[in-house]
C-alpha cells in the first residue's frame, strides 16, 4: 500500500509500505488530503524512484513507457556518465533504476536478426565510460582477459584524456552493414575545449580543435544474439563546426592500419587479432540494448535527425 500525505506547507511526502510482493495487482494507493482518502485504480503499484515528482507505476509500464523512462534517466545522468565512480558515488539510485528498467524491457519478446539490427544507431546511455562502446576499446577489454585489468586501463585512459578539459566526447554512432560484413563506429571529440589556469584564469590557454574518429571493423557477423567483429582500421574526419587545428590537418582522412599494428605489438602476440563481441539484449524499431562480456550496458536509438 502506498500512502501520500500533504503536510501543512502542502509539500508531498512519500510513504511506501509493500504488501505481499506476489500480489502485484493487489496494491492500492491512498491520498490523504484533509483527512479524506481516495483509492487509485486497481492493478497498479507505485514505486519510489529517483524523484517523487516522476514516480512510475512499474507493474503497468508499457514498452514505450519503459523506454521513455530510460531516455529520461539517460538525459539526467549525461548518458550515464554521472555514474562514474572515479568521479563520485552520486546518482547510484538512478543507476539502479536504469538497471531495473533494462531488466523489465528485455523481458519482452523481440526479433533479433540482421534486418532489425541493420542501419544507423546513436548511443544515448552507457553504464561505463562512453568510449568503451567502441570496438577498439572492446577489443582491448577482450585482449586483457581479466576485468580488473581492463577496468584499470580504462580508468587510466579517462584520467589522461579527461583531465583539465583535454578531451570531450560528443556524438557516438554506429552503422551496422551486414551485406558487406562491416560495422562503422564513430565518435566526435573536442580537444582543449576549456583550458585555463585554475582560480585566476579568465582566458583559454590553448585553441580548441577536434574531429570525428571513425573505426571500421571487418568480419562483422550476427551469431545467435551475439555480434562478433575484428577491428580493421581507424581514421579522423572533420566534424562540422569544429576547427581541425594543425594536428588535425596533418592527420585528417588518413587511415591508420590498426589491425596490422596491433598484431606487431609483443603484448598482443598471444591474443592475436583485435576481436571483440557484444550481446544483443533487446532490439526493436527504435531502440537497441547491448551488453559487453562483463555485463556493462550500452543503449542505442535510431538517429533523431
Amino acid at each position: 500500500v502506498a500512502i501520500f500525505t500533504l503536510d501543512p506547507q502542502n509539500m508531498a511526502s512519500f510513504h511506501l509500505a509493500t504488501t505481499n510482493p506476489a500480489t502485484r495487482h493487489g496494491a492500492k494507493l491512498f491520498v490523504d488530503v484533509g483527512g479524506r482518502q481516495a483509492k487509485s485504480a486497481p492493478g497498479r503499484r507505485v514505486q519510489k524512484t529517483w524523484a517523487t515528482s516522476t514516480d512510475v507505476v512499474t507493474s503497468a509500464l508499457s514498452i514505450d513507457q519503459t523506454k521513455q523512462q530510460m531516455l529520461k534517466l539517460a538525459s539526467l545522468t549525461d548518458r550515464g556518465q554521472r555514474h562514474n565512480k572515479l568521479v563520485s558515488n552520486a546518482y547510484t539510485e538512478e543507476e539502479n533504476r536504469m538497471k531495473e528498467l533494462v531488466d523489465e524491457l528485455v523481458k519482452n519478446e523481440c526479433t533479433i536478426n540482421e534486418q532489425t539490427l541493420q542501419g544507423s544507431w546513436e548511443l544515448v546511455y552507457a553504464s561505463v565510460e562512453l568510449f568503451r562502446s567502441s570496438p577498439f576499446f572492446l577489443a582491448i577489454e577482450n585482449a586483457l582477459g581479466e576485468r580488473w585489468k581492463s577496468d584499470l586501463f580504462f580508468k587510466l585512459h579517462l584520467l589522461q584524456v579527461g583531465s583539465w578539459g583535454a578531451s570531450t566526447v560528443g556524438r557516438i554512432a554506429q552503422r551496422l552493414d551486414f551485406e558487406n560484413d562491416v560495422m562503422e563506429s564513430e565518435f566526435d571529440t573536442i580537444l582543449f575545449g576549456l583550458t585555463v589556469i585554475p582560480i585566476v584564469g579568465w582566458f583559454k590557454l590553448l585553441p580548441t580543435f577536434g574531429g570525428r574518429v571513425v573505426t571500421v571493423s571487418k568480419d562483422f557477423k550476427l551469431e545467435g544474439d551475439t555480434l562478433t567483429m575484428e577491428v580493421d582500421k581507424t581514421r579522423v574526419v572533420e566534424t562540422p563546426g569544429v576547427d581541425r587545428g594543425l594536428l588535425g590537418k596533418l592527420l585528417m582522412n588518413r587511415w591508420a592500419p590498426v589491425n596490422t599494428v596491433w598484431k606487431l605489438l609483443p603484448w598482443n602476440w598471444k591474443s592475436g587479432a583485435p576481436t571483440c563481441s557484444v550481446t544483443v539484449r533487446y532490439v526493436d524499431d527504435d531502440m537497441r540494448i547491448m551488453e559487453d562480456k562483463y555485463g556493462q550496458i550500452f543503449v542505442y536509438v535510431r538517429p533523431f535527425l
